[in-house]
């Protein structure tokens, strides 16, 4: 090389023009063009680099790391972090240094720091790993005679070429396929036609179809369902009859499909827990249409305005469904317990129940507090069984008190938030946002399908059955570290440790609730929290305090809790031992019902987040009171009247033209010496911004009632 690239780095951590290079060097006329090439080579290799005034520029280069680009608009866009962890960062990348990438693209980028904006870094993508969005959504729109495509959600300036004009439509929304991009033009063919795109909530069905989650069913599983009975006919020999049983249901007040019923008794000092389970495997086989379907699926999505099954009408609200007064087919979870909550008995069979009554939380709710039965049945002894319930829930709600007891002496993280329920009006749109808290109805419920989910996986795993377990790892060093960052934010002085078990985390996390039991703190330590997983490989769940965790108490909605029921069928009941297919199936689902159950999630959220939207565009220009819930290098994030999360971007916090905001390392605060945003803080703010389509709302700091903070 011409010149030394040590001594040429140094040089150039002030932007130098070409002249300024070769005098400093005293490079000789006919060496130009060889430096011309070095520097040439040292650009291809992303050491130097040409500003736009044609200054040539060295920075120091940070470090170098794999991420997804997220583009937020023609100008910029940020490398996130494939695993998200809560101190995880992303990486300020502008257009012209993205590369060509498309949002979603895993990319190697490496990290320099900002000669000009002290403390600052930023990102230059060397190379697209995989291309990771494979189609768009959009419009088609008519201009000069010519089908022009519109996106959707998609902020990069490129230009649309159509490979063929044919099935084209103006003013539809359609997929269409990335068949190349070259040169900011990006070459794409029609696949699918979505809706009109003057349909009334399209905004709504966009999203459905960009998550690739099936809405219809195919034919031969509709075939399949119309087939099944709806009534059970002649009993099975091999199983136990309940049906003279007490036995109910306990569900919210639009449910629909009942996967579960109870039934609870004293038996001597102990007591008897029957956990009922719909026996979908027995009407779902292996491999059949529905079943395939069922697993494209992975479960039920339930969105404000319309749920998507994982089974066919007929099975879910129908034959599966345990319905009052009908007989249904079941699996059934028996334990004896004793008054301090441990097991002396496990039994797992095939039964048959008759339940006697549907009831909901809230009239469960209401009897624990007064006593009153507002429940009621069609039969002749229907007095007689509405007492007789509420005696077996008198004797429910002691099991409950111990098993809770003996949860919370287990390690159970005790982090209870309210839920959010979004009201729709007769049109659709939606009309408020009741919060909901939970009563003893729904604890007392959830208390069981805990212990029968435990039971049946400590069954399984001591047979030595494979199964898919549903596991919660410990927090990792990230979530310890934000754990005890947040304690102290607070002025709790308890920190955990590594390797901190169940017990540990959830004395601290008591502490740091004799504090502030704010739901602001719970959804922060929430986040603390790994997700859980399904896995072959038994690891426990550390949220629950759970040795051994399964899931079997919802098979009409998950697909994990109808393979457990299909293996309990095939090991426990038929006695098969070909444990190697066993395996071979749990192993292959294990990452495909976690991937799907993420999926269904991030469509229920996003579905969320645009009905929220909807409410919040005639709310535009009033100001709020609004609570600081995350801080990143773009801006703040504000949660509404607990109900609706807001971004204010930094460059629009309070003198941020003449002083920029940083993030403080601990990734609690944003600032610049004359503001600080501190993550839990209250703050005023105005709604600027509201965009539906995407479910975004965005606000601004109300000047006139800000104090200054520092």
């Amino acid at each position: 090389m011409i010149i030394s690239p040590e001594k040429l780095s140094v040089f150039l951590k002030t932007p130098r023009s070409y002249v300024e290079i070769v005098r400093f060097f005293n490079i000789s006329k006919h060496l130009h063009h060889d430096v011309t090439q070095q520097i040439v080579k040292l650009i291809k290799d992303f050491a130097i680099f040409k500003l736009q005034d044609g200054r040539y520029h060295w920075p120091r280069l940070i470090e170098t790391k794999i991420g997804l680009f997220r583009c937020r608009n023609a100008n910029y866009g940020f490398v996130e972090d494939k695993d998200k962890t809560p101190q995880s960062t992303s990486v300020f990348v502008a257009a012209r240094f993205s590369a060509n990438s498309l949002d979603g693209d895993e990319v190697r980028v490496n990290v320099y720091e900002d000669s000009i904006r002290e403390g600052q870094k930023y990102g230059v993508i060397t190379k697209i790993l995989q291309r990771n969005t494979k189609t768009l959504i959009g419009k088609v729109v008519s201009k000069n005679n010519s089908f022009i495509f519109e996106p959707f959600n998609f902020q990069q300036p490129v230009h649309f070429v159509w490979q063929s004009s044919e099935n084209l439509k103006v003013d539809k929304f359609v997929q269409v396929q990335i068949i190349d991009f070259f040169r900011n033009t990006l070459k794409i063919s029609f696949l699918k036609e979505i809706g009109d795109a003057n349909e009334e909530f399209v905004y709504v069905k966009i999203p459905i179809f960009e998550s690739n989650v099936p809405t219809k069913f195919s034919e031969l599983a509709c075939q399949e369902a119309k087939n099944i009975p709806q009534n059970i006919g002649e009993i099975e020999s091999d199983r136990v009859d309940l049906r003279n049983e007490i036995v109910f249901t306990i569900d919210g007040d639009d449910t629909k499909d009942f996967d579960d019923a109870i039934s609870v008794f004293h038996q001597g000092d102990n007591y008897v827990l029957k956990v009922h389970i719909a026996d979908v495997s027995h009407y779902v086989k292996e491999n059949s249409a529905i079943d395939i379907d069922a697993q494209e699926r992975g479960t039920s999505i339930y969105l404000p305005h319309t749920v998507i099954p994982m089974l066919p009408e007929e099975l879910s609200n129908g034959i599966c469904s345990l319905n009052p007064n009908v007989d249904r087919y079941t699996l059934t979870m028996e334990a004896l317990i004793d008054s301090k909550g441990n097991n002396l008995d496990i039994k797992i069979y095939p039964s048959v129940i008759n339940s006697k009554f549907r009831l909901t939380y809230k009239q469960v709710n209401k009897y624990f507090e007064d006593k009153i039965v507002t429940w009621d049945n069609s039969s002749s002894d229907s007095e007689k069984q509405k007492n007789a319930v509420a005696k077996m829930l008198d004797v429910a709600l002691e099991l409950h008190t111990i098993l809770h007891k003996f949860k919370l002496q287990q390690g159970y993280v005790d982090l209870e938030v309210p839920e959010q329920k979004i009201i729709l009006n007769e049109q659709g749109y939606t009309d408020s946002i009741q919060i909901k808290h939970r009563g003893i109805g729904e604890t007392l419920i959830e208390s069981f399908m805990v212990r029968a989910n435990e039971n049946v996986a400590q069954v399984l795993f001591e047979k030595k059955v494979p199964l898919l377990y549903r596991i919660h790892h410990k927090p990792d060093q990230a979530g310890i570290d934000v754990f005890n960052s947040i304690a102290q934010q607070i002025g709790a002085k308890h920190q955990i440790k590594d390797n901190v078990d169940s017990i540990e985390f959830a004395k601290a996390v008591e502490k740091i609730k004799t504090i502030d039991d704010s739901n602001f703190i719970k959804y922060s330590i929430l986040r603390c929290l790994q997700k859980a997983i399904y896995s072959t490989y038994n690891d426990g769940h550390f949220g629950l305090a759970s040795k051994f965790y399964t899931h079997f108490t919802s098979p009409i909605r998950r697909y994990p809790d109808l393979l457990v029921h299909r293996i309990i069928r095939y090991v426990l009941f038929e006695k098969h031992a070909d444990f190697e297919r066993f395996e071979e199936i749990m192993n292959n689902q294990a990452s495909q019902t976690t991937n799907f159950e993420r999926r269904a999630v991030a469509l229920e959220r996003k579905v969320v987040s645009i009905k929220k939207a909807e409410y919040m565009q005639h709310q535009i220009g009033q100001s709020f009171e609004a609570q600081i819930t995350s801080a990143v290098n773009y801006g703040i994030f504000v949660e509404i009247d607990q109900k609706f999360d807001a971004l204010i971007f930094a460059r629009q916090l309070p003198d941020a033209e003449e002083n920029p905001y940083t993030l403080a390392p601990e990734g609690f605060e944003l600032s610049n010496g004359h503001y600080k945003f501190k993550v839990g803080a209250k703050i005023p703010v105005i709604l600027s911004e509201v965009d539906i389509w995407n479910g975004k709302i965005t606000a601004i700091v109300d000047l006139k009632k800000l104090n200054k903070i520092s």
